[in-house]
């Protein structure tokens, strides 16, 4: 008699979720529905092109660096970006994601929330506190809505954060290197807190939603 040999794959992990970075084929038979895997597919759609456009508007534009009204602007467009490119790319499992509308509100109002404790953090990293408060929270105001898509997209995947961390960490990356220009003995307008900062997030934000995808 023969005995025929069954493969039992085995598979260990680590993580609390299932995150993918890489446009895979799945079956709805290999499919884990209770834990279904996330990923961003490979295009160029997810790459942010409105934060360059709104970095020439606040280096080159605005007057004296309004970091305000470039919030102001910021956050329509991240809806936007959310709504038309961004989420498109979403696959859960083997479904792309449909716009939640209410979900959608919450997470402005958990962007909001957010910026409380960016500000904590930004602070604790040595940014001034009682001078420049305003200033410091518009930045963490700022850093929150660059987040926005990932935010959202960690309730939309329930919680599901492996993947989304990166592009909350690019922006954080973004700024902390940014910080080195302001001690610099330049005596130049744009060393003045916290316009470098807020240039390294957009910067940091850009590169993260362009290749978190690859890596």
């Amino acid at each position: 008699m023969t005995k025929k040999n069954k493969n039992v794959k085995k598979r260990v992990t680590f993580s609390d979720d299932t995150t993918i970075t890489t446009h895979h084929t799945h079956k709805k038979k290999d499919l884990d529905y209770d834990r279904p895997p996330v990923y961003i597919r490979k295009t160029l759609t997810t790459v942010p092109f409105h934060l360059l456009i709104l970095l020439y508007y606040y280096i080159k534009v605005s007057n004296n660096y309004d970091t305000l009204s470039l919030l102001l602007t910021l956050i329509p467009l991240q809806i936007a970006y959310l709504i038309f490119q961004f989420n498109k790319c979403t696959i859960y499992g083997n479904k792309r994601l449909k716009i939640n509308v209410p979900l959608l509100l919450i997470t402005i109002g958990g962007s909001i929330v957010l910026s409380v404790p960016a500000m904590i953090i930004i602070i604790l990293f040595g940014a001034p506190f009682v001078e420049h408060i305003f200033q410091t929270w518009l930045l963490a105001l700022h850093a929150s809505f660059l987040a926005y898509p990932a935010l959202y997209s960690v309730f939309n995947c329930d919680f599901k954060v492996g993947l989304w961390k990166k592009y909350f960490i690019a922006i954080l990356i973004g700024g902390w290197i940014s910080c080195v220009v302001i001690p610099l003995d330049w005596d130049r307008e744009w060393q003045v807190w916290p316009i470098p900062v807020v240039v390294g997030i957009y910067l940091g934000a850009f590169v993260g939603y362009s290749i978190t995808a690859y890596i």
